[in-house]
């Protein structure tokens, strides 16, 4: 019986041995899953942990190039007479263009390079032009031995405008001058070198940047290669730039003496208009044309000049230049008045004369102002001036013997100050466009003999001349001022990759 007791009892036992084992493997198998879990958690934490701070090296290092783009459209802007110009002393200080065979020359050609521009690839910023066939058409920028631009403040290069960093950037650029065939169905035909067939009124700038991050003693561990293209364009491109010399919204004549030489072709081959006047009843007030006020006088540009040709530079060479009552289409002399064909008082005339000149309403005219220079006064303003400016503020006096602008570099200035005076011997080249959108008393005064060669729009109160105001039309003039000065984005423009551009 004790045999039987002890067996039972073994039996017993023997279950609850077992069930101690199952517990400890039991335990030791969910810390060996812990571990597991603990270490594939590390292991993701750590990549992670890496693609982060790749992410910011790239980030870094885009943002970077991008930096890069911004500078150099800057560089571009500040240097808009020397962009695409091939004369020699283009500025007072003797700077020449950056297209004239001299030491300043700064535009190669690609297709002098030396490179396989249809097969080739490397960093040469000429293979920075995506499109093969059009490589050998284009410039690369190129001074003192470096492809870089001179971003920085030393003007060296490119790599350290960027300072106290571990981020580095260098600007290289491509020049397209457009070839354009305004009859044909897609007017850009694309790049040329030719002068004669493009001659750099239209043009196309590729920005090459390539950022680099997190560098240390030359090597760097990220890299961004970035381009955004900008051209050149005006501030009648929506709009519509009026052919005559003058244009006035209120009363002419003012008190005192006024010649303007007449666009010989303004009204249609060998038709002269000297003058486009406002006598739209739905935007005018009252009398806008009173022959018998001042003393004035228009006739044809070379009647006024003098000579049969006019001069290059435009300047009056040959004497005193001015329409004699002999010569003048249109003039007034005590109680005697003749109106030539050259006076237009338009019935139609455009009530928003802002929006006629620029395509922008008047309500809106801070889109126009925010791509100009905006100025307080016009004392800044000499020869070297170029480009679109506004000027805001009380006055803007152009000081006797000053000389805006130049023929091949007109300004287009655009006064919205309360008084726009010009005091006596001012020449100015451009376009000189009055508005009263920031003062609705806003008046235009002449003191003096004072000569613009390009044309004038009052769209503001026409105030007194004392002396002799001139207006002569210089088309050249006129149409550059209105259709450049201004450097923008390329629509499409912008990429982030580059085939052959390593």
């Amino acid at each position: 019986m004790n045999k039987a007791i002890h067996r039972l009892q073994s039996t017993a036992v023997t279950p609850v041995s077992q069930r101690g084992v199952i517990t400890t493997l039991t335990g030791v198998l969910i810390l060996f899953m812990l571990g597991l879990m603990m270490f594939f958690a590390m292991r993701v934490g750590v990549f992670e942990q890496r693609v982060s701070t790749n992410e910011v090296r790239q980030k870094l290092a885009f943002h970077t190039a991008e930096s890069g783009i911004q500078h150099a459209k800057e560089f571009f802007l500040a240097n808009g007479p020397l962009l695409v110009s091939d004369q020699v002393d283009v500025l007072t200080n003797g700077a020449d263009g950056w297209l004239a065979d001299t030491a300043d020359k700064r535009w190669q050609k690609c297709s002098e390079a030396g490179l396989d521009l249809a097969l080739g690839h490397g960093t040469h910023p000429c293979f920075g032009e995506s499109a093969v066939d059009q490589r050998g058409a284009t410039y690369y920028y190129s001074f003192n031995n470096s492809t870089q631009l001179p971003l920085n403040t030393t003007g060296d290069t490119t790599g350290d405008i960027i300072q106290g960093s571990t981020e580095a950037v260098t600007v290289e650029a491509l020049l397209c001058m457009l070839e354009l065939d305004e009859d044909a169905a897609v007017p850009v035909q694309g790049c040329n070198t030719d002068r004669a067939i493009a001659d750099g009124s239209y043009f196309m700038i590729t920005i090459l940047a390539r950022g680099q991050a997190d560098c240390d003693g030359g090597s760097c561990n990220a890299e961004a290669l970035v381009s955004d293209q900008v051209a050149n364009f005006g501030a009648t491109g929506g709009g519509n730039s009026p052919q005559v010399p003058l244009t006035v919204k209120g009363s002419f004549p003012p008190s005192g003496t006024v010649e303007v030489a007449a666009n010989p072709n303004a009204g249609g081959t060998g038709v002269p208009i000297s003058l486009w006047m406002n006598n739209n009843p739905s935007c005018s007030s009252g009398e806008v044309f009173d022959p018998s006020s001042g003393s004035w006088a228009t006739c044809e540009m070379h009647e006024w000049y003098g000579v049969d040709a006019r001069p290059d530079d435009l300047l009056c060479t040959f004497g005193t230049c001015s329409c004699s009552q002999a010569e003048a289409m249109s003039y007034t002399d005590g109680n005697t008045t003749v109106m030539g064909i050259d006076l237009v008082l338009d019935d139609d005339f455009p009530c928003d004369l802002f929006q006629f000149y620029f395509g922008v309403p008047r309500s809106n005219y801070q889109s126009v102002k925010a791509y100009s220079k905006i100025i307080s006064d016009c004392d800044s303003l000499g020869p070297d001036s170029f480009g679109i400016y506004w000027v805001s503020g009380p006055a803007c006096h152009i000081t006797a013997g000053t000389t805006i602008g130049s023929p091949d570099h007109p300004v287009l200035l655009i006064s919205a100050a309360s008084v726009t005076r010009f005091n006596g011997g001012a020449k100015f080249y451009g376009v000189l466009f009055i508005t009263d959108v920031e003062d609705a008393e806003a008046e235009f005064q002449s003191i003096g003999t004072n000569t613009i060669y390009g044309s004038v729009i009052n769209d503001a109160i026409l105030g007194s001349y004392q002396g002799t105001f001139q207006v002569v039309w210089a088309d050249n003039v006129a149409e550059k001022a209105g259709n450049s000065g201004g450097l923008g984005s390329v629509i499409g423009g912008w990429s982030d990759f580059h085939k052959d551009w390593e």
